[in-house]
């Protein structure tokens, strides 16, 4: 009978902590808007695990160009230890047809080994991790504060890419009143990369998931809003 007991409690136990683990696993949503339309629901997990951070998104969408639609979807992951070291990586992006792949994986030497496939073939290359501060993913649950550095531009590991991209970051600290009442404070940070200008929101009441993420890429400008 004491065998039997001690098992049961053994089963709880290991329910409990499978029921907080789905938990700490719930994936967070973002609605999709692309001039002005609403083209899809981008899906977001944040997962922490043996010291280290898995930052996964996606989404797939129809986006109208002109008078026709063009089918885009991407799929990026990164994970990452506490102090930004990239151990993984991969990205997988259709662009209208023109199918890119990124993956990554931290060697034994310490170097990022990056292999990219797109329509034009195959290239690796290998990245240290003095080369870069911080991976693009990195803003999904992480307060600004505890991953921009202090030198401008910064470097950019950029998921979808597989390279390193030097961007200009400005910080601005704004708050806002909610329907309720409430005093929302805010990081709102301003990302300078070439022509492109992407702007996200970081409040702290939201564990400083953006609450809002205006991306500017050569397809145009993605508005991401957290659905709450």
């Amino acid at each position: 009978m004491k065998t039997t007991f001690h098992f049961k409690i053994l089963v709880l136990i290991l329910g409990l902590a499978t029921a907080a683990s789905a938990a700490d696993t719930l994936p967070i949503y973002y609605n999709v808007s692309f001039k002005g339309a609403d083209v899809a629901t981008q899906t977001v997990s944040i997962v922490e695990s043996a010291g280290l951070t898995t930052v996964s998104a996606s989404f797939e969408a129809k986006l109208p160009v002109f008078i026709a639609l063009q089918t885009y979807s991407e799929e990026l992951s990164a994970t990452f230890r506490a102090d930004g070291t990239v151990v993984r990586l991969g990205a997988i992006r259709f662009d209208n047809g023109a199918r890119t792949a990124i993956s990554g994986t931290r060697l034994s030497n310490g170097l990022l080994r990056v292999v990219r496939t797109d329509m034009n073939g195959g290239s690796t290359n290998s990245i240290a991790r003095e080369d870069y501060d911080f991976n693009s993913l990195i803003l999904y649950g992480t307060a600004p504060a505890d991953f921009l550095p202090t030198n401008n531009p910064v470097r950019v590991l950029s998921v979808a890419d597989g390279r390193v991209v030097p961007i200009s970051i400005e910080t601005i600290s704004e708050s806002k009143t909610t329907p309720e009442r409430q005093h929302l404070a805010s990081k709102h940070l301003i990302w300078t990369d070439g022509p492109h200008i992407s702007n996200s929101w970081h409040p702290e009441r939201y564990s400083n998931l953006p609450d809002r993420y205006i991306r500017q890429t050569e397809n145009g400008e993605f508005t991401f809003t957290l659905l709450r």
